[in-house]
């Protein structure tokens, strides 16, 4: 099969299009046909070699999580899906192996797709939706009426965000650079902050949770601006998230939550669900073909990408 590898890790130009043996499932596990995968920021940072000391350096590897696909052939012990059937999901492999013309994963990565939206769009949905509807259902376990700050909502995990906190009923801040002002006011929050004229530690509102998408802003720096027993949520590595937490003893019951995204597939039915009820929908940015990935990743680190990057494989 047709696969991007990495030997080393490195600047986007590591991609190599290379010709490798097509992946035979184990027991619980599915082959997929792969149509499209989604490009995440952890993509990038793994192919920079940010995770290395935890998942080692398994040469060649295939980056890639997020995945919409045709159901090819199930293991022995998997029985939820069948040759044929459409899927989109989170591949649980090291490094994903998305980025190729066939992958394998276990039934609790996929979820029938739905079938209201292209391919492509299918693929942009998994790893986002899921990091939204677990950080904002689980950890801050969020309430109709509340008020949430999106800091980034303008990326990817962001205008989703807001999508998936207003089907919560919650108010919606949403910051962001003027430049996707439009974009982001399309969601309908009931208010817009641009980062780069409001100085957003001097805002007059008090909210029940922020939601820390870009990653710029400590517990410690903004921790004023949450309510009594407000949430801040953010990805930040686990020594900073332990000290902050030690901090909460003195807030007034206002809590530090990181969140990890974790494998579910009836979470991905109720988003599907949401796709297909027209309640929840995804901006494709650009969409780059397997052979242009080393572009493809250049353009997603810079980090200005207005929703989403997909890769179309087949």
């Amino acid at each position: 099969m047709k696969a991007a590898v990495i030997r080393k890790f490195g600047t986007p130009d590591v991609f190599e299009i290379d010709d490798i043996e097509t992946p035979t499932p184990k027991n619980n596990q599915v082959l997929v046909r792969v149509y499209a995968s989604g490009i995440n920021p952890i993509d990038w940072k793994q192919r920079k070699g940010n995770h290395r000391f935890i998942l080692g350096s398994p040469f060649p590897i295939i980056l890639g999580y997020d995945v919409c696909a045709e159901v090819v052939q199930t293991g022995s012990n998997a029985s939820k899906f069948k040759p044929g059937d459409i899927v989109f999901g989170v591949l649980d492999n090291k490094y994903g192996g998305a980025l190729a013309e066939y992958a394998v994963g276990t039934e609790k990565c996929f979820a029938l797709a739905p079938r209201n939206i292209r391919f492509e769009h299918a693929a942009a949905f998994p790893m986002v939706s899921l990091t939204v509807l677990q950080a904002l259902r689980d950890k801050a376990k969020l309430k109709p009426g509340q008020t949430i700050l999106i800091n980034g909502a303008s990326g990817g995990v962001g205008h989703i965000a807001i999508q998936i906190a207003k089907l919560f009923e919650a108010k919606v801040i949403a910051v962001a650079s003027n430049r996707n002002q439009s974009f982001v006011e399309s969601f309908e929050p009931v208010r817009f902050i641009d980062y780069t004229k409001t100085d957003l530690l001097k805002i007059k509102e008090k909210v029940d949770v922020f939601f820390d998408i870009a990653g710029n802003y400590s517990f410690l720096k903004c921790k004023h601006l949450l309510k009594n027993g407000g949430i801040y949520i953010n990805t930040l590595p686990r020594p900073k998230i332990l000290f902050h937490k030690l901090l909460q003893i003195f807030t007034k019951g206002k809590k530090v939550k990181t969140l990890l995204m974790k494998h579910n597939n009836n979470d991905l039915e109720q988003i599907s669900m949401w796709i297909a009820q027209g309640k929840l929908k995804v901006e494709i940015d650009e969409i780059f073909n397997l052979s242009n990935i080393s572009a493809a990743h250049d353009y997603a680190q810079t980090g200005h990408n207005k929703g989403k990057n997909v890769v179309v494989i087949n």
